[in-house]
């Protein structure tokens, strides 16, 4: 870290980043409570409160998320800066291997990122797992993995590539023909199709009211293109990423039953072994997914 940047910047990326100041100590090889105080210097030398804490939850303010990613882009960029003036000087190439979210996001938003990457890098050689079972990447000598939702091994460096909003639809026929929906609880008088996900938590965009719903779906299938097709068809109630619904939604031919309940989001992340001696071609594809997010995430703000 350079010694331009603020003091106390690398813990603070650390904590946001893993979650936790748990498992940030651990990635940092330093107690809890030292990069607790780091994080309070920092807060009191910027003269704004960056973090909310609590014994449960941990949560950026509104300052210190707009501190958080213009730090981060910043960083990548030093990053990136010194990843150039290495491959100036070494050629890229060898294999990575990957283990990914498969579905839309894999076949038509990853996928084609990896692709340009091997385009650009011709002495790359990639191999590319959609596996749904959660791989463990020391065992399984995966050199990165990309998932999504939360993350909890601390053996791992996790860096997020975006988030999605996740939207609860239905299809109008399906609406028209069932009793209103007022609340989640009301969940439990419809028919619900479900993937991977087993309980649906809400937050009420007023009141701040949360309920948490466990899903019984009379169709289950973690594909999410046959959830969506299924929800189309108007055979119930699903829970979809903004990726699968969100022009369904704009040309009314899915609907939210629930607009004034929010489901969260789904952050999508890429961990790679903290342990292991990462290469320069791992590096690269690294940054290169970060950078390529980072610009999609702009373009759409």
């Amino acid at each position: 870290m350079s010694a331009n940047f603020p003091q106390g910047l690398r813990e603070f990326l650390t904590v946001v980043e893993s979650q936790s100041f748990s498992k940030a100590a651990e990635q940092l090889n330093i107690s809890r409570a030292r990069v607790s105080q780091i994080i309070s210097r920092l807060e009191k030398d910027m003269g704004v409160q960056l973090l909310y804490r609590s014994t449960r939850s941990l949560s950026l303010s509104p300052a210190g998320e707009t501190f958080y990613q213009l730090s981060r882009q910043g960083v990548d960029q030093l990053e990136h800066a010194v990843l150039s003036a290495q491959n100036a000087h070494a050629s890229i190439g060898g294999q990575i291997r990957i283990n990914a979210v498969g579905g839309l996001f894999g076949e038509e938003i990853l996928a084609p990122l990896l692709l340009r990457f091997m385009r650009d890098n011709p002495k790359i050689e990639i191999e590319l797992s959609f596996s749904s079972t959660r791989e463990d990447l020391i065992e399984s000598q995966y050199d990165l993995v990309v998932r999504m939702g939360s993350l909890t091994n601390s053996n791992l460096i996790g860096r997020r590539l975006t988030r999605y909003a996740n939207y609860l639809v239905a299809s109008p026929a399906y609406v028209e023909t069932m009793p209103k929906l007022n609340s989640p609880k009301d969940l439990l008088d419809h028919t619900l199709i479900n993937g991977s996900v087993k309980r649906w938590s809400f937050t009420h965009l007023n009141s701040k009211e949360k309920y948490e719903l466990p899903v019984q779906g009379k169709l289950k299938c973690s594909n999410g293109h046959v959830v969506k097709q299924a929800t189309l068809e108007g055979l119930g109630i699903s829970r979809q990423p903004a990726y699968y619904v969100e022009q369904d939604i704009q040309s009314g031919r899915l609907i939210q039953p629930l607009p004034d309940w929010q489901l969260p989001h789904s952050d999508v992340s890429l961990l790679y072994p903290k342990s292991r001696n990462i290469s320069l071609r791992v590096k690269a594809l690294v940054h290169y997914l970060v950078e390529a997010f980072s610009i999609d995430a702009n373009k759409n703000a």
